[in-house]
């Protein structure tokens, strides 16, 4: 108890010794301590007995407050300022006073509020505080979820419990489970026994045995409107799912040998054997080769270092009080050479492929370089022709109007039986 409590107890118990006549009037029944969250709301249950002479007073709608321990000391003095009344929380009684139910509320609440609160009541020519005060906490994060699992047994259908504090009734926490197992969630509100509710999320499903060793979380999502994204809170379990009830006598009903990768010579090689019993199993390993078994050792897990000797059948052996059971046999074959050197040899050949391909276009270009400058010459050449053609044509026409021509007629020609030489010599 710090210095500050102490002086705050004191003082409550000198103002109710200085009104000696009302010591026994009132009695509270409040929790002791309270627990809420930041930008929340906080129910307290509380219950009331007064004396029957003052019981007349409850007609009138008596004043009801909780007074803050740390504040204690300005109550009813000129120091109890406008600032320091706006440290008290926002509170408001939901209960029914004359039913003696003085049940209340806070809202609005931040860390700052975390205080000791006590119960007054005042009417005319009445006041009394309650001596017992609530501890009230206010934090920045949720409580953590409380869990329940009973036994797993394979088959037999089970409930898992999941419960949260609902300190703000009118704003409560929403419970799930993840995954569901694919079972139904029910989730329900209870009244705890001294006033306070919590959320519960049942999930009720069938254990069966891939669920053993699984991992499952119970989330509590609060939103609230001092931010955009909600609070969370979770709690984490490991199942244990029993094969059947012990007394039955059951070995292990699956084993497996989890490995997937291809093997080349050097590799790190390493082979887990899983098993689904319950009591745990004890892993056995064997290796065929050549028409003959060798026992490796006894081991959850076996590694080597990948050479061709490791070349065979490995089979792993799952063996509790009630029976043994093996896995299927697992062929290992170690390539002939490294994983190392077949990269080395891949690259190679991507750059003899590259070279090639790259030679390739360049003699291709060349070509198509060749015959671009082939076409070029003939069309220069057509143009020289056609250049000169045209300078002879324009010369022919160019000749002088005084100029002899000749004209044969054909019928006369072929009449007189005239040659060309001839005709032509004449003209």
């Amino acid at each position: 108890m710090t210095l500050r409590m102490f002086a705050a107890d004191l003082l409550v118990f000198s103002s109710i010794i200085s009104a000696a006549w009302c010591q026994s009037a009132l009695k509270v029944s409040i929790p002791k301590s309270l627990n809420t969250t930041s930008g929340s709301c906080l129910l307290i249950p509380c219950l009331f007995n007064i004396s029957k002479e003052r019981e007349n007073i409850l007609e009138s709608s008596p004043e009801v407050t909780w007074r803050r321990g740390s504040l204690w000391s300005l109550y009813d003095t000129d120091g109890f300022t406008i600032d320091q009344r706006q440290k008290e929380p926002v509170m408001e009684v939901v209960g029914d006073l004359r039913k003696k139910n003085c049940t209340s509320v806070m809202r609005n609440l931040t860390s700052l509020h975390s205080d000791r609160y006590f119960f007054r009541i005042q009417a005319e020519n009445f006041q009394v505080t309650e001596t017992k005060a609530v501890q009230i906490s206010v934090s920045d994060s949720l409580a953590e979820p409380d869990v329940t699992v009973p036994v797993l047994r394979e088959g037999e259908e089970v409930n898992l419990t999941c419960t949260v504090p609902a300190p703000c009734p009118s704003r409560p926490p929403n419970v799930i489970w993840d995954p569901a197992l694919g079972g139904n969630v029910t989730q329900r509100t209870q009244m705890n026994a001294d006033g306070t509710q919590s959320v519960s999320a049942i999930l009720n499903f069938i254990p069966l045995l891939h669920h053993h060793e699984l991992k499952v979380n119970c989330v509590s999502i609060q939103n609230l409107h001092r931010e955009d994204r909600p609070l969370l809170s979770h709690k984490m379990v490991i199942l244990s799912v029993e094969c059947e009830i012990l007394t039955k006598h059951n070995p292990p009903k699956e084993t497996w040998i989890s490995f997937t990768d291809l093997v080349w010579l050097g590799d790190n090689v390493t082979l887990t054997c899983q098993s689904k019993a319950n009591p745990p199993a004890v892993h056995s390993w064997f290796m065929k080769r050549a028409g003959l078994e060798e026992e490796l050792g006894i081991s959850h897990v076996i590694s080597f270092t990948a050479s061709h000797d490791n070349t065979g059948e490995y089979i792993c052996e799952a063996q509790n009080l009630y029976g043994a059971m093996n896995s299927t046999n697992l062929q290992i074959n170690v390539l002939g050479i490294s994983f190392t050197a077949f990269l080395s040899i891949l690259a190679a050949l991507s750059l003899l492929i590259f070279a090639l391909l790259a030679m390739t276009i360049v003699m291709i270009y060349r070509r198509c370089k060749e015959a671009i400058m082939s076409e070029t010459n003939q069309d220069q050449n057509i143009y020289a022709n056609m250049s000169a053609s045209a300078v002879k044509n324009k010369q022919l026409q160019s000749k002088p109007n005084d100029e002899k021509t000749c004209t044969i007629n054909p019928v006369y020609a072929l009449k007189h039986d005239l040659h060309d030489e001839t005709i032509y010599a004449n003209c």
